[in-house]
């Protein structure tokens, strides 16, 4: 039977393309994508591409290309259901072998579900940014908190009024599904009520920058909590999304690094003080998942704590959560902060640079925090007894670090026997490091150079790239269904449909929707002519132009190819009705 289609839409959405292909292929971060010499032919210069933002993968060398499960399906030579399996297993998921597909009526509302939610919170954002321009409390405290308009518009802070049904201002149909499902409004004993009240409002933004929760500060003491969440929605994983991270991404990529601090107000007031490259866990320890989305921007990663108990507790934990993820090309370290100060009076009291200069050298690195924690933990390391103690802790930790940080595990292992003056091989065999793990073997499958890729581009071609890598531009395809239409720009109009019908915003899925279709061969093609630097970073208003008018291009050129066809026909026959029909359609421009 086969796998549902729209179970490798949501497993394309899950899994994320640079892990896979990390495990297989060293990549190397460069601006917006990874970089490596291609597995698939020889070079010394790399020119193989991983974009994690369209979650592909291309090889400017010899054309090579295509989407996770085809990464795996041509690497490891898996057939598309292996490939899938893989996927699945990796995210503990099982796949479902079954004929029957999810129609296109039935994801449509899914996704339309999707969208209504993001209005419904685009409308509560602006909502509350207009009262707090209304409300002298609100107002008076952020200017207490020091934050400036700029800061405030950037993060788009709001004010949710002190009333129990606030929102009944700008919905009509209060209380409604998706406000309660968006996690705005509360049921109680039949009566409904709105989530957040006399709170300081923080938009929590997903990658493309739209509003998918709240983080609310109680204005005094009134009220359950100093600090109230969003809950968990069908927009919202607070295990996966970083507060500020959607701001931050400009200075994180200029500064290379990253700084994770505990709060919303740490966030905006080092912003407001230059630095922009802060973001914040939502009320809970920085998990792997965390981790692992911060590595994707920047390799180096500093947490910033209190120094007191708790800080501490926040610290480890991360440090812990942090481990799986490290490699030895990416580094974390940890700085304290005195227990009278968090990252908001800090940077306040002392300044940007002051602070800066704390974060480069008086951060400690993960390795040393880690020994140094142990220690504290186990005491007096001089008996047998604690010694064995300590080795019992590390053998939680060092056996949890892959692969990809095989020295930075070593150093640590040798740091830690030559501090309980044991032999580094004693204390793998101890821990179970000795026993190298299993991995499976994988044969690596090379291209011969007749798939090497051509170096002619054609308009069409292009089209269709720019649509694969841009699908929100699916709106300027408008090709006439009763146009007859080549390959080329045939397919142009199926991935429009696609993108319109099944709301698929993913280039990987996009690909593996048309996978085994008439179409693919043209999609190959249209890959293999791709040219550096050409459809992978971010788009402009100019590249949006130029594709609107390379489709007024392909149009005129299709209507007159037709015209001149059908009279060239009409000179030695005489036309149908239907081509008379069409070419009356032609040459009216329709």
């Amino acid at each position: 039977m086969a796998i549902p289609q729209d179970f490798v839409d949501d497993l394309l959405e899950k899994v994320d393309i640079v892990d896979i292909i990390e495990e297989f292929v060293p990549l190397k971060k460069g601006g917006a994508n990874y970089l490596a010499c291609c597995p698939f032919h020889q070079e010394k210069t790399p020119s193989f591409t991983v974009s994690p933002a369209k979650q592909f993968f291309h090889c400017f060398g010899c054309g090579e290309h295509g989407t996770a499960v085809g990464f795996l399906m041509k690497y490891a030579n898996l057939s598309f259901v292996e490939a899938v399996e893989n996927l699945a297993n990796r995210i503990g998921v099982s796949v479902p072998h079954t004929g029957r597909q999810v129609s296109a009526e039935e994801r449509q509302a899914k996704q339309q579900r999707r969208l209504n939610l993001q209005e419904i919170m685009s409308e509560c954002e602006a909502f509350y940014r207009r009262k707090l321009n209304a409300f002298v409390s609100a107002q008076e405290y952020v200017k207490n908190r020091g934050l400036d308009a700029q800061t405030i518009d950037k993060y788009g802070i709001g004010y949710a009024p002190d009333n129990y049904q606030s929102l009944q201002e700008i919905f009509d149909d209060y209380p409604n599904e998706n406000l309660i499902t968006a996690g705005m409004v509360i049921e109680n004993e039949g009566r409904f009520y709105d989530r957040f009240r006399h709170r300081i409002m923080f938009p929590i933004r997903d990658g493309q920058g739209k509003t998918i929760a709240f983080g609310g500060r109680i204005l005094d003491k009134k009220g359950d909590a100093k600090y109230l969440n969003s809950p968990e929605t069908p927009l919202f994983n607070k295990g996966s999304c970083l507060y500020g991270l959607y701001e931050a991404r400009s200075a994180i990529r200029q500064e290379q690094k990253v700084l994770v601090v505990e709060g919303y107000m740490d966030v905006t007031a080092l912003s407001q003080y230059g630095i922009g490259y802060a973001v914040a866990a939502l009320g809970t320890a920085a998990t792997a998942e965390h981790i692992k989305l911060l590595f994707r921007e920047t390799s180096r990663v500093y947490f910033c704590f209190d120094g007191d108990n708790a800080g501490r507790k926040a610290a480890w934990r991360a440090l812990e959560n942090a481990l799986p993820q490290l490699a030895d090309d990416k580094s974390i370290a940890f700085l304290f902060l005195p227990p009278e100060h968090d990252p908001d009076s800090f940077v306040r009291e002392y300044g940007a640079d002051y602070f800066s200069g704390c974060l480069k050298k008086d951060s400690i690195a993960l390795s040393d925090y880690w020994l140094d924690e142990l220690v504290k933990q186990v005491g007096d390391i001089n008996s047998d007894e604690k010694k064995s103690q300590i080795i019992r802790l590390a053998k939680q930790h060092l056996p949890q670090m892959s692969d990809k940080a095989r020295s930075l595990k070593f150093l640590m292992t040798k740091k830690l026997a030559e501090k309980i003056a044991m032999e580094v091989a004693d204390l793998d065999y101890l821990i179970g490091q000795d026993i190298a793990p299993k991995k499976k073997s994988y044969k690596k499958a090379v291209l011969p150079k007749s798939a090497y890729r051509p170096k002619i581009s054609t308009t069409a071609q292009k089209m269709v790239r720019w649509l694969l890598m841009n699908p929100q531009w699916a709106k300027y395809v408008r090709l006439p269904e009763y146009w007859i239409l080549p390959e080329e720009y045939a397919v142009l109009q199926n991935i429009a449909t696609l993108i319109n019908t099944l709301k698929l915003n993913n280039m990987a899925q996009i690909l593996e929707r048309l996978r085994g279709s008439e179409y693919e061969t043209v999609l190959h093609h249209s890959l293999l002519a791709v040219e550096h630097g050409e459809d992978w970073s971010n788009p402009t208003e100019d590249d949006e132009r130029a594709f609107q008018d390379g489709m007024r291009k392909l149009m005129d050129d299709i209507r007159n190819t037709q015209i001149k066809e059908l009279s060239e026909v009409s000179q030695y026959r005489a036309l149908s009705k239907a081509e008379q029909e069409l070419l009356t359609h032609l040459l009216m421009g329709r």
